[in-house]
């Protein structure tokens, strides 16, 4: 309890510091929303604005890949059970020509997506 008193007491200081933050993907994304906004407001005044045609073409470019996953899995199987049996039949050879293998078909796979 306090009692009242004419003379000033010291208490106890505390020390508050406001830390600064700073989040660059935040404030990247803050910018690319207002960018967008001021896109959508100039399409606006323009006529030329359509709700939801943003969304509709942003996922349209992704739709055209082909999913070759499964015939990769499959050539690194075979190159792996090749070269496993192919090294209990003729030795260190059939690593070379395993690999050699496997280099090319992915320097040719390289050069089709290029």
């Amino acid at each position: 309890m306090k009692f009242p008193s004419i003379f000033k007491l010291p208490r106890h200081q505390r020390f508050h510091m406001e830390p600064r933050y700073y989040d660059p993907v935040k404030e990247e994304i803050q910018e690319r929303e207002r960018r967008i906004i001021a896109e959508i407001n100039a399409q606006k005044k323009a006529g030329t604005y359509m709700p939801g045609s943003r969304i509709s073409g942003s996922f349209s470019r992704n739709a055209a890949q082909k999913d070759e996953s499964g015939l990769m899995r499959f050539v690194i199987a075979t190159l792996l059970f090749g070269g496993a049996v192919g090294y209990l039949y003729f030795g260190i050879l059939a690593i070379y020509a395993a690999f050699g293998l496997g280099m090319m078909y992915f320097f040719v796979k390289r050069l089709k997506m290029l």
